[in-house]
């Protein structure tokens, strides 16, 4: 097996040691999960739990490179491409930035059509969604089929609260939107314009801190896969 391990480090290269973050592993230029393993050969989570800002896991050796898409203890987010397991040894965070800017990976071959799925990930403590730059990264197209983004709808969340029912038909980045007679902008992120009844206008959602972003594909898709894009702007205690 080929072993990685990483730790986190803020802008000045000081090691963040705080309890909690994730890493998504793909195989490189997929966004399907690798299969991961610990130093026993047992399976691992993906994501995987990071402990104490170290990322520590073991893949086959047939999969040379991966991808990494990791949120840091504080909510930082920052993706990895092209990593070995000779290095680099780091992961650079960006812990000054109110706004981070989650890049998560969807798979059909990771879930069920029309199921919803956990992510992984989890809107921070405080935390809020902005509606400008949401939008899927379609990797490989799925002709018909559409993607909803939102959190955990049996802890109380919207399945659909992000993201309601964008395209896989092109491999394209798709932006939600408020178009008329289109609209796939979720709920969460919009507000009606009390000067206009009826009328949608763009807000940032905050009501769904700590709960868990969810995906959930439409029935009969089979090929579909890229990667939802979710603004998150982190609360004050996050940033420094």
């Amino acid at each position: 097996m080929l072993h990685y391990r990483m730790q986190l480090l803020d802008l000045n290269g000081v090691a963040i040691q705080a309890a909690g973050g994730k890493a998504y592993v793909a195989v490189n230029g997929d966004a399907q999960k690798a299969t991961l393993y610990d130093k026993t050969g047992a399976a691992l989570a993906n994501p995987v739990s990071l402990t104490n800002g170290i990322l520590d896991f073991y893949v086959a050796d047939t999969v040379s490179k991966v991808d990494l898409f990791v949120q840091a203890p504080g909510g930082q987010f920052t993706v990895m491409k092209n990593v070995l397991p000779s290095g680099p040894n780091s992961i650079i965070v960006d812990t000054l930035s109110r706004l981070q800017t989650y890049v998560i990976p969807f798979a059909i071959g990771d879930t069920t059509a029309n199921t919803e799925t956990s992510t992984g990930f989890a809107i921070p403590t405080k935390a809020g969604v902005a509606p400008a730059g949401v939008g899927i990264d379609v990797l490989t197209l799925d002709s018909g089929m559409t993607i909803d983004v939102g959190t955990l709808s049996s802890d109380s969340g919207d399945a659909d609260g992000y993201i309601d029912g964008i395209s896989l038909t092109s491999a394209v980045f798709v932006k939600a939107t408020l178009t008329n007679g289109a609209v796939t902008l979720g709920a969460l992120l919009k507000v009606q314009d009390s000067a206009n009844a009826g009328d949608a206008a763009p807000e940032p959602g905050y009501t769904m801190s700590g709960k868990t972003i969810t995906y959930t594909l439409s029935a009969s898709t089979d090929t579909g896969e890229g990667f939802i894009f979710l603004p998150v702007l982190l609360s004050y205690n996050a940033i420094g």
